[in-house]
């Protein structure tokens, strides 16, 4: 945890590839609705380098460029803005909560970097109670975009300062 997120008290939030994929796909959703907001200093974007380097191979399939009719580089932009400005971390254990164990990554670095909340669209996490309530025993909570969203909009916390750059 940086020096200044101590008495700023800000979000510390793991988000899901699912919203990256969704947030470079399509321009005019809640996935870059949150982009926003996590450059724009809402949020501190905790992930862990599995995460990135998933991005980094689906975003660049071919198949899905074609499909979805996006510039690749828009997820090389994607890329260079998380490694530049997010909390990439390295994971080096995994206490394999969850069903899926793709998702365990995810999981372990909310743990680890003891984030407030694991956002994500998958139903699989969402709607697992036994790691629902394992999360909460680590102060987590498992929401979709849209929660989080209005968590956002309606927290007194303060926004950190950074020099991220929308560009």
């Amino acid at each position: 945890m940086r020096e200044t997120e101590q008495w700023l008290r800000v979000y510390r939030a793991t988000l899901d590839t699912n919203i990256f994929i969704r947030s470079v796909i399509r321009m005019d959703n809640l996935a870059n609705e949150l982009l926003s907001r996590w450059l724009d200093g809402q949020f501190i974007l905790v992930l862990p380098q599995a995460a990135v380097d998933e991005l980094q191979n689906v975003l660049s399939r071919r198949a899905l460029i074609r499909k979805h009719q996006y510039p690749p580089r828009r997820v090389t932009n994607l890329i260079d803005k998380l490694n530049r400005d997010a909390d990439i971390v390295h994971i080096p254990f995994s206490l394999g909560l969850c069903r899926d164990a793709k998702d365990n990554p995810l999981i372990d670095c909310a743990i680890q970097e003891r984030v407030q909340f694991l956002v994500s669209y998958d139903k699989d996490l969402l709607d697992d109670a036994e790691l629902r309530r394992n999360l909460f025993e680590y102060g987590i909570a498992i929401l979709e975009p849209q929660a989080f969203l209005e968590k956002l909009r309606d927290a007194k916390i303060n926004r950190y300062e950074s020099n991220i750059s929308i560009d």
